[in-house]
């Protein structure tokens, strides 16, 4: 990973946090091949065992990943992304670690989320990082595109 990197816990209100939600939305409609607002919010990603990082350059942000419980012993990886010109760096590693151990400190026992074939580089990246395809859940049960995961920690 680059050196001038930070990563480092944020309010998901800022700019900061927006601007990566923004961008993560965009690439979604992309991928996936549809245009809708953003349902993203910053609020949905504050309160006790939640957490947001931005990883930043010269104070631009260029990557970001939260964590919200599911209930008591399972959590839900959330607003994964790196920059295109940041990716194949390491930093996508470093999150997803920084979050593990985040998980594991609060007593989580397993880390869930929500991927999709328009997302190859994903699945390969969360399989290498030993995530197991689980049944859609929550509210990805109904979602027809959603490959979800899960990590026992």
């Amino acid at each position: 990973m680059n050196p001038k990197i930070q990563i480092k816990l944020q309010d998901p209100e800022t700019n900061s946090a927006i601007l990566m939600m923004d961008a993560l939305w965009k690439e979604i409609q992309t991928r996936y091949g549809f245009q809708a607002p953003n349902p993203m919010k910053g609020e949905y990603f504050k309160g006790p065992k939640y957490a947001f990082w931005i990883a930043e350059i010269d104070n631009r942000p260029v990557g970001s990943i939260a964590i919200t419980p599911w209930n008591d012993s399972v959590a839900e990886l959330d607003v994964m992304y790196v920059d295109p010109e940041f990716r194949g760096t390491g930093l996508a590693s470093e999150l997803i670690n920084g979050l593990e151990l985040f998980a594991k400190q609060n007593g989580f026992n397993s880390i869930r989320l929500r991927a999709g074939a328009p997302q190859p580089e994903a699945l390969r990246f969360y399989e290498k990082h030993g995530y197991a395809r689980i049944d859609s859940f929550g509210k990805w049960a109904s979602d027809e595109t959603a490959w979800c995961y899960e990590k026992l920690i």
